[in-house]
């Protein structure tokens, strides 16, 4: 699939503003500050609901007005067929519109769309924290299968609900109300750890492909989940079994509950489930973080990325939109090439933003150019498709 046209209403510095671009994609370049980011965070946030860069819905909306909106004509490269979406951001929530109708049904909007981001967070994700490292897996949960979504909210509102009781008085009257938010809590937690599991097994099949296609030198990347809940288990054996058996992964869920729960009360916070939980990426079988180079840790960054849009790609039947924000002129030559080398392999419509407009430095000259700057407050944006070679109105 690729996006023919893009609207951006009252979208952080974007007060109404359309966009065409090519099958192909474009290049977008402007100084820091300039809106260019934007552009390729509102395509993400369309497609995944969540935006790359922040958690709070609010910072994507123009300053004090009601209602900000992302809007999309999405063609299906394989068949030609063009789907309208839209998005509505209000103090509220949001709304979704498919072909001009509002709907309630994620699987349904996502299914004609998908996006992947490689940006400076991601470079990140092997020397950063967990929690980076957490929200690469679970947004790449979501792209292949919506639910995941309610999975994640169902998790949270009982990590919510029980640290909340957790930070209360030791009183009698709330432990009959913790033991059932515990259990919610595990069993939420199980089927987590299951989604994260799964989706860890076919990453590591697709980026073997992967750096096979690409070529032996540039070495094989693959992730390992470290589910904080086997953190003082020294049983290979134990940790394997309890995999096969959902019931075992209950039953060790409950030990870290009674094992921890002085430190909890003490605390007045869950100190066991999969908010804790870590994966480690190795580059040529050894650990990235204490062993590959910054490059290396960003290439394999990169390809945690790719291995998901060519699993996107295989399991959806169609190809996710690439963003690449502000991330080229951060790699060296060699790594660079190795990303340029998977998008001309594969049929994915890539939208770049880089400080300055070089996209025949780099063989791109068949992308799209844009040009963004900040007249008044504003982006504004000069370049682009003919906005007249784009069939459907928004």
């Amino acid at each position: 699939m690729y996006i023919e046209r893009l609207v951006l209403r009252h979208f952080r510095n974007y007060k109404e503003t359309t966009l065409a671009f090519a099958p192909g994609g474009a290049y977008i370049s402007g100084a820091n500050g300039s809106g260019k980011t934007n552009i390729l965070e509102s395509i993400y946030y369309l497609a995944n609901h969540a935006s790359f860069r922040t958690t709070r819905r609010e910072e994507l909306q123009t300053w004090n007005v009601s209602q900000s909106a992302v809007y999309a004509l999405v063609t299906q490269r394989e068949t030609g067929r063009q789907s309208e979406l839209a998005i509505h951001l209000t103090p509220n929530g949001r709304r979704l519109f498919l072909n001009g109708k509002e709907t309630r049904d994620l699987r349904r909007f996502t299914s004609e769309i998908a996006a992947v981001a490689f940006h400076p967070g991601t470079m990140n994700v092997i020397k950063g924290g967990p929690a980076g490292r957490r929200y690469l897996v679970d947004r790449g949960i979501f792209s292949l299968q919506p639910e995941f979504g309610q999975t994640s909210q169902h998790f949270q509102r009982a990590l919510k609900q029980r640290n909340a009781l957790l930070r209360r008085n030791k009183a009698s009257s709330h432990a009959s109300s913790l033991a059932t938010w515990t259990e919610h809590f595990i069993e939420t937690s199980v089927q987590l750890m299951l989604d994260r599991q799964a989706h860890v097994e076919r990453l590591n099949r697709a980026l073997e492909t992967l750096v096979e296609a690409l070529g032996n030198d540039v070495g094989l990347v693959s992730l390992q989940y470290q589910p904080a809940i086997f953190a003082k288990c020294n049983s290979s054996d134990e940790v394997l079994a309890a995999w096969e058996d959902e019931k075992r992964l209950r039953e060790r869920c409950l030990m870290e509950s009674e094992r921890l729960q002085q430190a909890e009360e003490a605390m007045g916070q869950t100190l066991f489930g999969p908010q804790r939980d870590d994966f480690t990426i190795r580059f040529r079988g050894r650990e990235s973080r204490g062993y590959a180079s910054q490059g290396e840790q960003r290439l394999a960054a990169f390809l945690l990325v790719a291995a998901l849009a060519i699993e996107i790609r295989q399991q959806r039947g169609h190809h996710p939109v690439i963003l690449l924000d502000d991330v080229i002129s951060e790699l060296d030559a060699r790594n660079r090439q190795v990303i340029f080398d998977f998008l001309k392999a594969h049929a994915f419509q890539v939208l770049i933003t880089d400080v300055e407009a070089r996209p025949q430095v780099h063989n791109l000259s068949s992308l799209t150019s844009l040009h963004v700057k900040q007249v008044g407050g504003w982006a504004d944006v000069q370049g682009g498709v003919d906005l007249d070679s784009t069939p459907h109105d928004l």
